[in-house]
C-alpha cells in the first residue's frame, strides 16, 4: 500500500511538472509569436515621418528595418535611443526590395531633412521625399510642392567615372537623368542645388556601404 501510495504521488508531481514545462513553453512561443507580429508595427511607429516616406522612396516596399552606423563604420539595428539613418524595404514575402537612406544639410532659409531610395545593385535613385524644409514659400518650397519634379529622382541614374568611382549629382536645365543630372528650376535654384548636394554627400558615405552590406542585411534574399 505504501508502495503504491508512493509510486501514485511521484506520478502526479510528474504531472504537475509536465503541466508546467508546458505552459511555460507555450507562454514562451506565444511571447515569441506576438512579437514578430507586432514588430513591424513598432518599427512604423519608430520610423514615423521618415519611415513613411522611405516606403515611398522603395518602391514594392510594405515594411522596412532600420539601421544606423556602428563605431566601426558598419552597420547595426537602430537602438532606442538612436535616430533612423537607413532603411531597408522588404515586401510582403519578406525579400528586400530597396534602401532609403536619411539625408540633411542648409537649404536656403533653414535645413532640409530629406528621405532618397537607392538601388545600389542598379546604380540608380529610386525616389526621394523632402521630410522637413521652411524653404520660402512659392519658391524654395518646390521641392516639395512640385510633384512633377520630386517623381524625376525615380529616374536618375548614379554618375560614375570611368574608373567606377562615384561623381556628384549635378543640376542642370534639360537633365539627362542618366547621365545623374537633376532638373533645375527657375527661382529655386538654391533649394534645388541644397537637395543634390545632400544626396551627393549623402551617397558618398552609404553607397560603399551599402554595396558591402545590402545583400547580407537580408540574408543574400531580394525579391
Amino acid at each position: 500500500m505504501t508502495e503504491q501510495r508512493g509510486g501514485s504521488g511521484l506520478a502526479s508531481v510528474l504531472r504537475i511538472q509536465g503541466v508546467l514545462v508546458a505552459i511555460a513553453l507555450s507562454a514562451g512561443l506565444a511571447i515569441a509569436l506576438v512579437h514578430e507580429w507586432t514588430r513591424p508595427m513598432v518599427m512604423a511607429q519608430r520610423g514615423g515621418l521618415l519611415g513613411d516616406a522611405a516606403l515611398e522612396v522603395m518602391p514594392g516596399a510594405a515594411s522596412y528595418r532600420i539601421y544606423v552606423r556602428s563605431a566601426d563604420g558598419g552597420l547595426r539595428p537602430m537602438g532606442d535611443d538612436d535616430t533612423p539613418e537607413l532603411f531597408i524595404g522588404l515586401d510582403e514575402g519578406g525579400h528586400i526590395v530597396g534602401a532609403a537612406v536619411v539625408g540633411s544639410g542648409m537649404g536656403y532659409a533653414d535645413v532640409i531633412q530629406l528621405v532618397y531610395g537607392v538601388d545600389p545593385a542598379a546604380g540608380r535613385l529610386t525616389g526621394m521625399r523632402v521630410v522637413a524644409s521652411r524653404e520660402t514659400p512659392g519658391l524654395g518650397s518646390v521641392i516639395v510642392d512640385d510633384k512633377d519634379w520630386v517623381d524625376t529622382f525615380t529616374r536618375i541614374h548614379l554618375p560614375f567615372d570611368g574608373e567606377q568611382n562615384l561623381r556628384n549629382l549635378r543640376v542642370r536645365s534639360n537633365a539627362n537623368h542618366e547621365q545623374g543630372e537633376v532638373d533645375a528650376i527657375s527661382g529655386a535654384t538654391v533649394s534645388v542645388v541644397s537637395v543634390t548636394r545632400i544626396i551627393s554627400s549623402s551617397l558618398a558615405d552609404w553607397l560603399p556601404i551599402l554595396k558591402a552590406e545590402f545583400d547580407e542585411l537580408s540574408g543574400g534574399d531580394r525579391g
